[in-house]
């Protein structure tokens, strides 16, 4: 059921941003793991998300933060030679009308921010639970919510055990280990869009800075203090959205978290090589300890 669920899960592409309708599966047992599909979400964790199942007759069953009912929170990105994101990167719609598809969701979701995924929610339904449709609500410490509808049928469920082949059953710590871990998201603010952008960092140990988007390409060192950052177009052509200069910086122990990440200067430059001003940097934490 593991390679199931995740094999089906990462055909959500086209409902990147939207919460799922019904859960997969749509039809479960009191005692069943189910996965909430809860669209482009960025704030979400197992550590300040409230889920409240509300039946179809009877009182509400809410679990709190941290609780091991709620097996994991795991964003699933769309394969990156899938129609939808090689059609959309390449604004040509051969590719299975994918720029169609790419561009409702840049549009009405991700506002052009081409770093898409799916956050979903595996869930183990309570071992009571009536008959019919409940809802399951999800809302995390700042207000965020995402909810779907699991159709209950009867019978006495179980949590799924998430038998991995070669691995067995995979506990609470491996599943964590899929989920999104600590990081600085760095996004870029400018009155025109550069051709280029250097900056760089003071930091207090070894980092690493991962690309979401590789119609840039990223030049990076680090010493374990000081890390140098350079963003380029990876092809002749100017990047045409701010949102493609995004990146992320991880890396850092949770010890060493709160001394966090530094910006200590930032260049950019236009197609010819002359200093672009009014370039402001914005660098996000994304604690998850």
């Amino acid at each position: 059921m593991f390679k199931l669920i995740f094999s089906l899960l990462l055909l959500l592409p086209l409902i990147i941003g939207c919460s799922g309708v019904q859960t997969f599966p749509n039809m479960a047992r009191a005692g069943d793991t189910v996965s909430v599909a809860m669209g482009w979400q960025k704030r979400f964790k197992r550590n300040n998300t409230t889920v409240t199942i509300t039946p179809s007759v009877g009182d509400p069953v809410v679990y709190q933060p941290d609780d091991p009912a709620v097996r994991a929170i795991i964003n699933f990105y769309p394969d990156p030679l899938s129609n939808i994101v090689v059609g959309t990167k390449t604004k040509n719609n051969i590719f299975k009308y994918g720029n169609t598809y790419g561009s409702l969701i840049n549009s009405n979701y991700t506002d052009g921010d081409m770093d898409w995924w799916q956050t979903v929610a595996f869930v183990d339904l309570p071992p009571t639970l009536a008959v019919g449709e409940a809802n399951i609500q999800l809302m995390n410490s700042t207000g965020d919510v995402a909810s779907s509808v699991v159709n209950v049928i009867e019978g006495n469920g179980v949590a799924d055990l998430f038998n991995a082949e070669g691995n067995g059953p995979m506990d609470a710590t491996q599943l964590a280990a899929l989920e999104r871990t600590s990081n600085f998201e760095v996004s870029i603010e400018s009155p025109v869009i550069p051709y280029a952008v250097e900056m760089e960092f003071t930091h207090t140990e070894q980092v690493i800075v991962v690309n979401p988007n590789e119609l840039k390409n990223i030049l990076w060192t680090d010493d374990g203090m000081v890390l140098k950052v350079m963003l380029i177009p990876a092809s002749s052509s100017p990047l045409t959205s701010l949102y493609d200069f995004k990146f992320y910086i991880s890396g850092l122990a949770a010890l060493e978290w709160n001394q966090g990440v530094a910006l200590q200067s930032v260049k950019a430059f236009d197609i010819n090589g002359d200093i672009v001003t009014g370039v402001s940097v914005s660098v996000v934490a994304d604690y998850r300890f």
